[in-house]
């Protein structure tokens, strides 16, 4: 059996039980969970099964009220909607072909091979390599917003940020393929090529552990700011001096 909560509930209780156990990987630990699959949970792109839903409420020692299940679904319900509806969406948004052709190249290699060329290509051809990965997570990572620079970009707070600097003539990438040291990373903006912005509208404690290791690293090359909604500031506390709450502080940094 699968559930589908009422908005944002299952990302309300999901927040409390990061906050409980420290981090989204000590959750994941605890609850035999993967941390992807909370995070998937978290963003309702996913719906969790019974079992995964017990163990999410027993952690915090509360039960579930009906009121709170917009929908309950029986266990086959994904299979009842796949087949060809699945391929003709993948068609329609051009990944079909290219899913395949990866999928023959993983059955083609043996798993270790597979691994070998994962660890070949890090070292020898970084660049590369990451954006190959980067490549891919493109077509199926939901790219659905269109800014005034005619760039798809991922959340509405990403295109609104994206106007701004069009509107303000500041240059700008969007996730540009950057290194520092021997680390590769795509943050949301390099702007005068010294200033990276990370845009986030995260409702959750365990976002911010991840941009303070992240800052860490690339502040030996760069000022790093994070761009919030003001409402979600009490959840980015630890990073406050990197904050940036309104388009006026972020002009601010642009122009100083």
């Amino acid at each position: 059996m699968y559930y589908r909560l009422k908005t944002d509930v299952l990302n309300k209780i999901l927040s409390r039980a990061i906050h409980k156990a420290g981090s989204i990987r000590k959750l994941a630990r605890i609850l035999k969970i993967p941390k992807t699959t909370i995070g998937y949970y978290q963003q309702e792109k996913i719906l969790p099964t019974q079992e995964k839903l017990d163990k999410i409420y027993n952690y915090l020692n509360i039960k579930l009220n009906e009121e709170q299940i917009d929908i309950k679904l029986s266990s086959n319900w994904r299979q009842s909607l796949g087949g060809k509806g699945c391929v003709k969406n993948k068609l329609l948004h051009g990944v079909l072909n290219e899913q395949l052709k990866i999928a023959r190249q993983k059955l083609a290699l043996s798993g270790n091979d597979f691994s070998a060329w994962h660890k070949k290509m890090k070292k020898d051809n970084p660049r590369e390599y990451y954006l190959i990965q980067y490549n891919r997570f493109k077509k199926i990572g939901g790219y659905k917003y269109v800014t005034k620079n005619n760039e798809k970009v991922r959340n509405i707070l990403e295109r609104d940020v994206a106007n701004f600097f069009f509107d303000k003539n500041i240059e700008y990438s969007y996730e540009p393929l950057i290194n520092v040291g021997k680390r590769y990373f795509f943050p949301d903006f390099l702007v005068k090529n010294n200033i990276i912005i990370e845009c986030t509208m995260w409702r959750g404690y365990d976002k911010a552990p991840k941009l303070i290791a992240k800052i860490k690293i690339l502040k030996k090359k760069y000022s790093v700011f994070v761009f919030i909604p003001e409402k979600l500031k009490k959840y980015y506390l630890t990073i406050e001096k990197n904050l940036l709450l309104s388009y006026k502080e972020l002009e601010k940094v642009m122009f100083k």
